[in-house]
């Protein structure tokens, strides 16, 4: 089945419970291409499918498999063959490589994954040619952080790259980014001028539930307002 195109990414928490009901309050976000990454930061693959599987993130998995919303893993380069069986019992759509994948493991990613799924890759800092060479072989690039990310990760300090950089990574016509940190209501349009195809957030979708539902629909406003031509790799 073709996949829809990704402009939105919500990212599930580095730690602690996950409360799988904010799923619902993102109604507006899966008319525009929303997927959900689902992660255990540093932690090995076993811990992360273990988690999805019975522990922290089962119930919002569940939840967005319901609703047909699109899951990815977060992984290590080197975990892909050993996760594909399960990837595909967990109706996984495919996975994101983090700590900034080299060229070279993004195309053993891609030949090893099946076609139609979904391949992103976490990026930080500057662009530079090696990673400009990566757009190829993506469907997504998840830059971060662009402003302060509002979801502290204990032992970890981001510092923002700004705006500026922004551009220079979503330059290459064929660069699909999205803007990761301190984006939401007041910094996406501003993201989305710079050349985000698309924004990801943990806070966005995962913050204060009375808020969460009013924060993603004015987030969709901005992507409505700047039309992207938004497509899977598979359908380049």
């Amino acid at each position: 089945m073709p996949r829809p195109p990704l402009r939105l990414l919500a990212i599930t928490p580095p730690q602690g419970s996950v409360d799988a009901a904010l799923v619902d309050t993102w109604g507006p976000a899966r008319r525009v291409g929303l997927g959900l990454l689902l992660r255990e930061p540093a932690a090995p693959l076993v811990e992360l499918l273990s988690a999805i599987d019975r522990g922290r993130l089962r119930a919002v998995h569940r939840r967005a498999v319901s609703l047909g919303i699109p899951l990815l893993a977060s992984l290590d380069a080197g975990e892909i063959e050993r996760a594909l069986p399960q990837l595909r019992a967990l109706d996984l759509a495919g996975v994101q490589l983090r700590g900034d994948p080299s060229p070279e493991a993004l195309a053993q990613a891609r030949a090893a994954l099946p076609t139609a799924a979904l391949l992103g890759r976490s990026c930080h800092g500057l662009p530079s040619a090696a990673s400009a060479a990566g757009h190829e072989l993506v469907d997504y690039t998840c830059l971060a952080p662009i402003f302060a990310p509002s979801t502290a990760q204990p032992g970890v300090h981001k510092r923002a790259i700004g705006l500026d950089p922004l551009r220079r990574w979503a330059d290459p016509p064929s660069a699909t980014i999205l803007a990761l940190g301190g984006v939401g209501p007041q910094t996406a349009d501003a993201c989305l001028d710079a050349g985000a195809a698309g924004l990801a957030g943990i806070g966005l979708f995962f913050g204060d539930p009375a808020r969460v539902g009013e924060d993603v629909a004015a987030v969709v406003a901005s992507l409505d307002r700047h039309a992207r031509d938004v497509r899977p790799l598979s359908q380049r």
